[in-house]
């Protein structure tokens, strides 16, 4: 049995629970859904201090200390859960009805937890560079020209599509068998794969979301698998510059901008690793100049702040971008600002009947 007074006391530990099992200590803002199960891109939880609980606004659930411990650890049982809060917390539940406290064992086991510097490595595991060639194919078929819209609408071009791989899908799950994605007003899905340095071999890839209405995600990534940081390979290329922007579409439209080499972090969150990576990398296989280019927004400038200070630690030389041009928000809003200004569209060729376009930039 649980006291009245012990559950009161658990319910108010929150807090603490949420800084122990979820790394969430700022509780004055919105943060990331704490359920494993929701994949969440934009911080849409909130915390109620007045009753001690959690609600996300993404995928509509709340939760109070003992269903939220029940649903990282799979715990059904309430004074499973209560032990196991009280476990976590450090409360001491007392006896009742002459019962003593049965010890708590979990009965799954905790996720380790990455190690802090990790060998560079490709995440995914099944090379899915057929399925992204057959995705790049459905970009160029009948009935599928919403996908080539939606790039051009974001400044990108054929040749962008061409060097990049990138291409279409209705289905995600055909690209990755990861991928859980629910988004009931999508027109599909442009897919951007990891390809390796040769380009050949492609073990991850995600997608971003057409849609003319609601946008659950604008990125979706394959669930349960670690997203390593795109053209991650770039770090050990020996390179004198490397432009390392934010989102992928971003790497893409600067990559168009400036001409030079870029990678992507894919989300600010995957700013850790980058100095993960660069760690094992050998000094003279790192680049020798690096140029960080987060989101002009406030989790942007905290990704860059981190950023800046870990190459500092590994003493690599860099600066830093934005401000951009004309108050863009980022490097694909910057290219976007260009339309009808400094560059234009022009058809420069077809295949199979189909006409391809390039960005002709105006002198």
């Amino acid at each position: 049995m649980i006291s009245e007074q012990d559950r009161d006391a658990l319910r108010a530990s929150m807090p603490e629970l949420l800084a122990a099992r979820c790394g969430i200590h700022d509780l004055r803002r919105s943060f990331r859904c704490p359920s494993p199960a929701h994949d969440d891109r934009d911080p849409s939880a909130h915390y109620y201090p007045n009753d001690h609980s959690v609600h996300c606004f993404g995928c509509g659930r709340t939760w109070d200390v003992f269903s939220l411990i029940g649903e990282l650890d799979g715990i059904d049982n309430f004074a499973d859960q209560a032990r196991a809060v009280a476990d976590i917390v450090g409360y001491h539940l007392g006896e009742e009805d002459g019962q003593a406290r049965r010890p708590y064992r979990r009965r799954y086991e905790k996720r380790k937890p990455r190690p802090l510097f990790d060998e560079p490595r490709v995440a995914g595991g099944d090379d899915c560079a057929d399925a992204c060639d057959h995705a790049f194919e459905a970009l160029y078929e009948a009935g599928n020209e919403v996908g080539r819209r939606y790039l051009r609408w974001r400044g990108l071009d054929d040749q962008d599509i061409m060097a990049h791989g990138l291409g279409f899908t209705r289905v995600p799950k055909d690209i990755m068998p990861a991928f859980k994605v629910w988004e009931p007003e999508a027109l599909g899905f442009v897919t951007i794969p990891f390809w390796d340095a040769t380009y050949e071999h492609a073990s991850y890839c995600m997608v971003r979301t057409i849609s003319r209405g609601k946008v659950r995600n604008k990125e979706w990534r394959p669930a349960g698998i670690a997203t390593p940081l795109w053209c991650e390979w770039k770090l050990s290329a020996s390179l004198d510059v490397l432009y390392v922007a934010e989102g992928l579409i971003d790497a893409i439209a600067l990559q168009k901008i400036v001409g030079g080499d870029v990678m992507a972090l894919g989300g600010v969150s995957n700013a850790k690793r980058l100095a993960q990576v660069l760690y094992r990398v050998p000094v003279e296989a790192r680049p020798r100049t690096m140029v960080v280019c987060m989101d002009e927004d406030d989790e942007g400038r905290k990704a860059s702040d981190r950023i800046c200070a870990d190459l500092d630690a590994l003493k690599v030389a860099h600066a830093v971008m934005p401000p951009y041009p004309g108050g863009a928000k980022d490097a694909d809003e910057w290219l976007m600002n260009g339309r009808d200004s400094d560059w234009t569209y022009e058809a420069y060729g077809e295949a199979a009947g189909i006409r391809l376009y390039r960005t002709r930039w105006l002198a």
